[in-house]
Formats: structure tokens, C-alpha cells, sequence
């Protein structure tokens, strides 16, 4: 019965870890893979900021608040009208850039200020704003995802040891 409950958690965290290495591998290699894209500009159709508050505590006295831009906007790539929504390569929000990301975005809708994308000139409707890496996001991804690694290495050293028996 043990080592089934083992097996279960090393298979529940090697599951984990696949999801969170998903997020790292996609915002690294969007990067690399939008490196040749072509930088346009593009007109916004609507800006605004998704606010997300969360506490570190179960008494809520540390409270932390995420800003998540969320855009849409259009552009013409070699006579074809696109529109595209895609910020950066990870989904979310942060206290840092993104969120000062989220303000430059709602100035420039309310004064009408082109935004600058970047175009795949392969798949022109595909595009993305911000290709830089978060590294703010991905640091906490990163350190989750070492945690968990330890903790299933550990699952499979006791595995091996109660195996011997």
C-alpha cells in the first residue's frame, strides 16, 4: 500500500513538473522563435488590465496584486488584415513590467498611439507584442519546479530503497 501511494505522488509531481516546464519552455522559445519576426506597427483596439489580488498568509496580512494587460489590435501585414491579442509568450501578470506594460498600453489607446508588434512573415496573423522573457515569472516557475524535482527524487530513492527489501 505504501509504495502505491508513492507511486502516485511521483507520478502526480512528475505530472507537475511537465506542466511547469511547459510555461518555461514556452516563453524561451518564443523568444528564440519570434527572433527573425518583423517589427510593425498596429493599431489597438481596446486595452486593459486584468488586476488579480492574492496574500501569501492564511491571515491576509500579506497581500500581493498582479496587473495582466489584455489587448487586442489590428495591423496589415503585405495587404492582409490581422488581428492579434498575444502579449507576451507566458500568460499572466506581475507587479513589475507587466504591469507598467499594461499602462503604456491603455496611454496609447486613449491617445491613439500605434503599439509596435512582432509578425511572423511565414503565418502573418500570427504575432506578439512583448518577446522579452519575464524573468520575474519564470524565477518562481523555476524555483517550484526545482522543489518538485527534489521531492519526486526523493519518492524514487524510497522506492528503490523499499524495493531492496
Amino acid at each position: 500500500m505504501t509504495r502505491f501511494i508513492l507511486y502516485f505522488f511521483l507520478l502526480a509531481m512528475v505530472f507537475f513538473a511537465y506542466l511547469m516546464s511547459q510555461n518555461i519552455i514556452k516563453s524561451i522559445s518564443g523568444n528564440i522563435k519570434s527572433i527573425n519576426w518583423i517589427q510593425m506597427d498596429a493599431t489597438l483596439l481596446n486595452a486593459s488590465i486584468k488586476i488579480t489580488q492574492g496574500s501569501t498568509s492564511s491571515s491576509n496580512r500579506t497581500r500581493h496584486t498582479y496587473y495582466a494587460p489584455q489587448i487586442s489590435y489590428k495591423y496589415n501585414f503585405n495587404s492582409i488584415a490581422c488581428i492579434g491579442s498575444k502579449v507576451a509568450w507566458v500568460e499572466g501578470g506581475d507587479d513589475g513590467p507587466l504591469k507598467e506594460l499594461a499602462y503604456n498600453f491603455k496611454y496609447h489607446f486613449k491617445y491613439k498611439i500605434p503599439i509596435k508588434v512582432f509578425v511572423n512573415p511565414d503565418k502573418p496573423c500570427e504575432s506578439v507584442v512583448d518577446r522579452a522573457i519575464h524573468w520575474s515569472k519564470l524565477t518562481s516557475m523555476g524555483i517550484i519546479l526545482i522543489i518538485v524535482i527534489l521531492f519526486a527524487c526523493g519518492i524514487v530513492y524510497l522506492l528503490i530503497k523499499t524495493s531492496k527489501r
